[in-house]
């Protein structure tokens, strides 16, 4: 490696762990002065933008990887027979997936931060054919307002990194999966050991969580899912997603899995 090369590395990893962190000082700050409410507000705001990027890119996988949907059936005797399913979302944010869905779908969200919802709502309108039944302000780890074994699919994208527990809200997930459905998840995830990425992601990630509403940059998301033992049956593979500036550097070691009950 070159000096020139070695300098140019250098800062890029300098550049990295100092943004975050003057930026984690400005919302602290913002956070202290005006309370969780305009952190939570920024972040929904940032997270729409960002995600037009992310979704261009990474469109034509996320179709791919949502496709064997499709293909499924509902535990719903009444909704089997329209060739119908009941869909539910965790952290569905701005609404990137609803194009996914199955025509006619019947759709359930958990969301965390009530900032996403008008922004959720913006969307729906754009997928005439998916129902929406629900829009649930909550934490995913306790979905009290959704009954067992009454959802054929749960979904969820980038949203496992930012719940409390990650062992607890895979428990809720299996608890409203009917018998065979499924659980579809698609999450940025803790690089392998031994590399600069995973130790910027720890160095990070206590400030990061504060940036990204609790985002977490050192979780093996894809090692909990197969550690929990819930499901019957787990089908996974990581990949590294094209995007390599700003944010999407630091996370783009992604899983997608499929988990069945």
């Amino acid at each position: 490696m070159t000096e020139k090369n070695a300098d140019s590395n250098n800062m890029g990893i300098f550049s990295c762990i100092t943004t975050p962190l003057l930026v984690g000082l400005l919302l602290y700050g913002l956070n202290k002065t005006f309370g969780k409410t305009i952190k939570n507000w920024l972040f929904a705001s940032f997270w729409k933008r960002a995600m037009i990027e992310y979704h261009s890119t990474m469109r034509e996988m996320k179709k791919s990887h949502f496709d064997s949907m499709q293909r499924q059936k509902s535990a719903d005797v009444d909704l089997r027979k329209k060739s119908v399913l009941r869909i539910l979302e965790i952290g569905a944010g701005p609404g990137a997936n609803f194009e996914f869905f199955p025509k006619n779908s019947k759709l359930m969200v958990v969301e965390p931060n009530a900032f996403f919802e008008p922004l959720f709502f913006e969307n729906e309108p754009k997928y005439p054919d998916i129902q929406m039944e629900k829009f649930i302000v909550s934490n995913a780890e306790d979905m009290k307002e959704v009954e067992d074994n009454s959802v054929d699919i749960v979904v969820s994208t980038l949203v496992l990194c930012s719940v409390t527990s990650v062992e607890q809200t895979l428990k809720e997930v299996h608890r409203v999966l009917a018998p065979g459905g499924k659980f579809y998840y698609w999450e940025h995830v803790h690089d392998k050991p031994e590399t600069w990425l995973r130790l910027i992601q720890s160095i990070l990630s206590p400030v990061w969580c504060f940036l990204f509403d609790g985002c977490n940059l050192n979780r093996s998301i894809d090692q909990t899912v197969l550690g929990c033992k819930v499901f019957s049956q787990v089908e996974q593979k990581r990949f590294n997603i094209p995007l390599k500036k700003g944010i999407w550097g630091i996370i783009r070691v992604h899983v997608m899995g499929q988990a069945t009950k």
